[in-house]
């Protein structure tokens, strides 16, 4: 069994992807200063996470789950069909074949809404201490896509990282997920004037339920729930009560893993885009980017530090793309590290005139690299 301190799960979780562990973790978490402990299961296979939940879902009952979640009205017949077709009564994977062939969903769809609920899952987790069982030889089949891959570490830890960020600018007039709403009576003889607010409040704020346990009853996102509860405390429509944790950047104490600062790489190579995410991933958080639009699009709607830009991709060239975002006025002084397998003085000099910060020739070493951005990242770096 392992322990942990608050805010230090992403670093634990981390180790187990990294150790490609395949298996369940399962996690118990206190929650403040209360005796109450919330338990949840997270799947990894071969290093990813494929699931995450309160317990691991038989195949009818994970068929139930996405039933609800993409709302298919139709999941009860087909599961009673898959029930006398499928071969394997125990796999996933068997049930979701017969589902696919049926054309109730497609693979995007399914990993999108699965990818929803393990975040909101591990983020009811994320600034919690407590304890962390390994059992490997769970028989769980759970994957994504021909490929059978998992989700994304690194865009994961983001999103979360995200939802800690927006749990904090709640605090402290919501503490946390886990405090409790109660009714409060407006004065000079008010009454609550929204008729939707008016309506919930006498069927869901009893004093006892907390924010989590409301927006489960809903089947909402307690973040989104929050955010509305906020507007009707300043309506003087409800108050609060429970502990505040602590979230991430919130506190100079925060731990240096959760503060990474956001590099983007753009290249057009899987086998680069490996190997650089790899080389940084104990020192930075990064997204990736196999083309001029997508990364421009993650530049305009993620919180990017550095850009590390191939010059050979298609459609639009990295000197190209380069003299792009340094037109727009946000992006001016973002530092841009090019990486190219031509090398000389010409190239170098493109390269600067496109308005590239930094110049590296393919392939690159990792303690050349990693200087490299340390020059512009230089309070970033963190032991391995």
């Amino acid at each position: 069994m392992l322990q942990f301190e608050a805010g230090q799960l992403q670093k634990t979780l981390d180790q187990l992807h990294h150790n490609q562990f395949s298996g369940a973790a399962h996690i118990d978490v206190s929650i403040g200063h209360s005796e109450e402990v919330r338990s949840r299961v997270v799947f990894f296979q071969k290093g990813a996470i494929t699931y995450v939940g309160k317990t691991l879902p038989t195949p009818p009952e994970f068929s139930t789950l996405i039933g609800e979640k993409l709302k298919l009205k139709v999941m009860k017949a087909a599961m009673q069909l898959a029930n006398k077709k499928v071969e394997d009564a125990h796999s996933i994977q068997a049930y979701l074949a017969i589902y696919l062939r049926l054309g109730l969903f497609d693979w995007h769809a399914l990993e999108k809404a699965m990818r929803s609920q393990v975040v909101l899952c591990l983020d009811q987790l994320w600034p919690h201490a407590g304890t962390l069982c390994l059992e490997e030889t769970t028989d769980f089949d759970l994957a994504y896509g021909q490929d059978q891959h998992g989700f994304d570490w690194q865009q994961l830890c983001l999103s979360l990282a995200q939802r800690q960020q927006a749990w904090a600018s709640l605090t402290p007039a919501i503490p946390s997920m886990d405090a409790i709403p109660h009714p409060q009576v407006p004065g000079d003889g008010q009454t609550v004037a929204d008729e939707y607010a008016q309506q919930h409040l006498s069927v869901w704020i009893d004093g006892e339920r907390s924010l989590l346990d409301i927006a489960e009853g809903l089947q909402r996102d307690p973040l989104e729930l929050g955010h509305l509860y906020l507007h009707w405390q300043k309506m003087s429509w409800v108050t609060f009560s429970g502990d505040q944790p602590q979230y991430m950047g919130e506190s100079p104490n925060t731990t240096a893993l959760q503060r990474l600062p956001l590099i983007l790489s753009v290249d057009d190579s899987l086998v680069v885009q490996t190997m650089l995410k790899r080389t940084l991933c104990d020192f930075y958080q990064v997204l990736t980017a196999s083309n001029a639009v997508d990364a421009l699009s993650l530049l305009n709607s993620q919180p990017v530090d550095l850009m590390l830009l191939d010059v050979t991709m298609p459609d639009i060239d990295g000197l190209e793309f380069c003299k792009t975002v340094r037109g727009i006025s946000k992006f001016r002084d973002l530092p841009v590290v090019m990486l190219t397998a031509k090398d000389g003085l010409v190239n170098k000099v493109k390269g600067q005139m496109a308005g590239s910060t930094h110049y590296l020739t393919k392939p690159v070493r990792k303690d050349k690299l990693l200087n490299a951005i340390d020059k512009y990242l230089p309070s970033s770096k963190v032991s391995a």
